[in-house]
């Protein structure tokens, strides 16, 4: 991240905030297309399942596991950045 350009009064305040709210903004984005992709994948998988497809199973299964180790990770990250509380090591 670049050095901010104001770093005193008003106009570093709010470069501080913006700052602030872009990484927010960004974080969520990204959060809400990994949910996405996990949706997706649960419901492919459940159709392969249905299907009786049993390789096809196991490898949305695999990105399913994968996906949702994402969805907590990010989940903890969110939360660690909200609270400046560390909940993993």
């Amino acid at each position: 991240m670049p050095a901010p350009f104001f770093t005193v009064g008003p106009f570093a305040k709010i470069e501080e905030r913006l700052d602030d709210f872009t990484s927010k903004i960004y974080l969520q984005k990204l959060y809400n297309e990994t949910v996405n992709q996990l949706i997706e994948v649960q419901q492919a998988y459940d159709l392969a399942v249905k299907e009786k497809e049993p390789d096809v199973a196991k490898s949305l299964k695999t990105q399913l596991d994968f996906l949702e180790n994402v969805v907590t990770l990010a989940s903890n990250n969110f939360a660690s950045f909200e609270s400046e509380k560390v909940y993993y090591d």
